[in-house]
């Protein structure tokens, strides 16, 4: 009997054993090797750059998708370069020719006024009038390409601040670390290319106008039938400074400039309050007017500003010079002078017209 007391106890405390063991199967070890963060990493993949479930995991994945955008606007910004380059390049080659044959038949004598001449003129002033297009396509595409700068520094800042932000695990570090890498990356080929655009406008801006007065020139000796044209063209300066008086064809003029005029009333008149001033309409209106009524018209730009604002004058007076000059004006007809006035608070660009 005792014998048999003894087995049902033993056969009861198998299966009270048998059943802890059964109900702790579900339950991980409290001494295990895995940490629960490991865990939850292993089984949303975030080593593949998955989201992580937390707050800057959120903020991960918005800063990948804005550096996908930036790196297509870079991408886009390259090839509206790559094409404008070669725009710029054949517009080039078809100029040089025909200033070549112009100058060489001049070389070799032809009779005053011959026509032939004169329309091969005329099609390389369509060449300068491209020029002047492929400038102003430059200067539309500087505008992208800061803006894209600008858009990758702020990512990049903003990626730097997301390391200090509480509750991210291991792996949203790590992605940071990533994404701050391509940004920094990206960031170095933006502003290369921003640095590329902006010079490669300004280069062809001067080109432009330079071959507007090496037309001139040629027009004179055609008119004339010489046989020899002399035209000095300086290189093409990335930015054009001011010397007081300053004519927009100093050092490339055949001719002596005018005297210009600064007083009295002007045909047109912009203030600038800041960069983002709308004169383009009135400026076209005001020197088409004039060329109405007078082909050969003299224009007389002028900065006014105080001696603060002289630098940020100046600038503009240059550009409206240069849009003067890609509305038809000869060059020679266009000159720029300076002048310091207490009486102005922001700089302002005169027009004058004789």
């Amino acid at each position: 009997m005792k014998n048999v007391i003894i087995k049902a106890f033993a056969t009861i405390c198998a299966l009270g054993l048998s059943a802890c063991a059964s109900d702790n199967q579900g339950y991980p070890a409290l001494l295990g090797t895995d940490s629960q963060e490991n865990i939850y990493a292993n089984s949303s993949n975030v080593v593949n750059g998955s989201y992580t479930g937390t707050f800057v995991g959120q903020r991960v994945a918005t800063f990948r998708q804005e550096l996908k955008q930036l790196n297509q606007a870079q991408r886009s910004n390259q090839k509206e370069l790559d094409k404008i380059s070669s725009n710029i390049s054949k517009n080039a080659r078809l100029y040089q020719k025909t200033i070549s044959s112009v100058q060489n038949k001049l070389q070799a004598g032809t009779t005053p006024g011959n026509p032939n001449m004169y329309a091969m003129l005329q099609q390389a002033q369509g060449n300068v009038q491209n020029m002047f297009a492929n400038a102003n396509a430059l200067e539309n595409l500087s505008t992208k390409t800061a803006t894209t700068l600008t858009s990758v520094n702020y990512l990049e800042n903003s990626i730097s601040a997301a390391f200090d932000i509480s509750g991210a695990v291991d792996e949203d570090h790590k992605q940071l670390r990533e994404l701050q890498s391509e940004a920094m990356a990206l960031a170095q080929k933006a502003s290369s290319l921003n640095e590329n655009v902006s010079s490669a406008a300004n280069f062809q801006q001067q080109n432009a106008v330079q071959s507007s007065q090496e037309i001139n020139a040629l027009h004179d000796s055609v008119r004339t039938g010489g046989n020899s044209v002399s035209f000095s063209r300086s290189t093409p300066r990335r930015n054009m400074k001011f010397n007081k008086p300053f004519a927009a064809n100093a050092g490339f003029s055949p001719r002596p400039a005018p005297a210009m005029r600064t007083s009295g009333m002007p045909l047109f008149s912009v203030r600038f309050n800041d960069n983002n001033v709308e004169y383009r309409d009135g400026l076209r209106s005001a020197v088409a007017s004039a060329l109405n009524r007078k082909s050969n018209a003299v224009f007389d730009i002028v900065a006014t500003s105080t001696e603060v604002d002289q630098n940020r004058a100046q600038n503009y007076a240059t550009k409206i010079m240069n849009e003067v000059v890609s509305l038809g004006v000869n060059p020679s007809n266009v000159n720029l002078n300076a002048r310091i006035s207490e009486n102005n608070r922001v700089p302002e660009v005169l027009l004058f017209v004789r």
